[in-house]
């Protein structure tokens, strides 16, 4: 089931003289089983827009149908319970969602909430901490020792753990080492292509939505600027350079490129490609 969102706004403190609208009449349909990517500067909306898919964040107006739960403004926290499981958030900054004294109960948390026992969630636990590359010498660590992506992994635990149909990732990659990120990206891909699970992608690293993304949402000001499949985004840079975000490496080489004379096609997207494509050229620009 997709994600439907129909004219959704958010306006943090109204009423007050602070008000502050940070969504401005969304609508969108976010493809369910597809990797999702949401980008814009920074104050555009993102976070603000991902909040709403598991109920941290309830409308000022409009709806949003999200795996069969539907959210609209006034909408209680105890309704939203059961959507939390559905809909895993893991936020930029992990060390916020950890709080136990050991890894394992901070793991473990999340199922023993939903009624899970504590047996069967120590179980649960140790059966998810290979998948993000820890092994059981983790159990007993407090969370507060560990560096910053292993805590990364911790918190990315304990929203695997709860088997969400739905993975909502702010800036996951940001702060880790590139072999981190690269392990955590295909942990997310594998998730995608072997379970189905819908995920959507909050980043300003335009390498991975080109390499991990199948659809590209622009977000600028609480509105959304531009909706399309990721070959038909990477096609106009400049949507990229109105918003002042720097295009992957091999977009910047087509432009160049294609100010020296050579003729590129819009549709040449990987290096292989634009290598083979220039090869004739070549001689025609000595």
């Amino acid at each position: 089931m997709s994600i439907e969102i129909h004219q959704l706004e958010h306006t943090y403190n109204a009423g007050t003289s602070f008000a502050h609208a940070a969504l401005k009449g969304i609508d969108l349909t976010i493809p369910e089983g597809k990797v999702t990517a949401i980008i814009g500067q920074t104050g555009s909306g993102k976070s603000t827009l991902v909040q709403h898919l598991n109920g941290l964040l309830i409308p000022t107006a409009g709806s949003l149908e999200v795996c069969g739960f539907h959210i609209q403004p006034l909408l209680k926290i105890k309704d939203v319970k059961k959507l939390r499981k559905e809909v895993g958030l893991v936020f930029q900054f992990p060390e916020y969602q950890l709080f136990e004294e050991t890894i394992e109960k901070d793991i473990a948390f999340g199922p023993k909430n939903f009624g899970v026992s504590e047996q069967e969630a120590n179980a649960l636990v140790k059966k998810i901490l290979p998948l993000v590359g820890l092994d059981e010498s983790f159990l007993v660590r407090s969370p507060f020792e560990l560096s910053g992506g292993q805590k990364r992994r911790v918190a990315i635990a304990g929203i695997l753990i709860l088997d969400p149909k739905v993975l909502v990732l702010d800036e996951p990659a940001a702060g880790l080492d590139p072999q981190g990120a690269k392990e955590m990206m295909s942990l997310f891909m594998r998730l995608n292509r072997e379970e189905g699970k819908t995920v959507l992608l909050v980043s300003h690293d335009m390498e991975h939505v080109m390499k991990y993304c199948d659809h590209v949402i622009v977000l600028d000001h609480g509105k959304v600027l531009h909706e399309s499949d990721v070959a038909t985004f990477f096609e106009h840079p400049e949507w990229m350079v109105n918003i002042g975000i720097n295009p992957p490496g091999i977009i910047r080489l087509k432009l160049e490129l294609r100010k020296k004379g050579f003729t590129i096609p819009d549709e040449i997207l990987d290096a292989d490609s634009l290598l083979e494509c220039i090869k004739g050229q070549v001689k025609n620009h000595e």
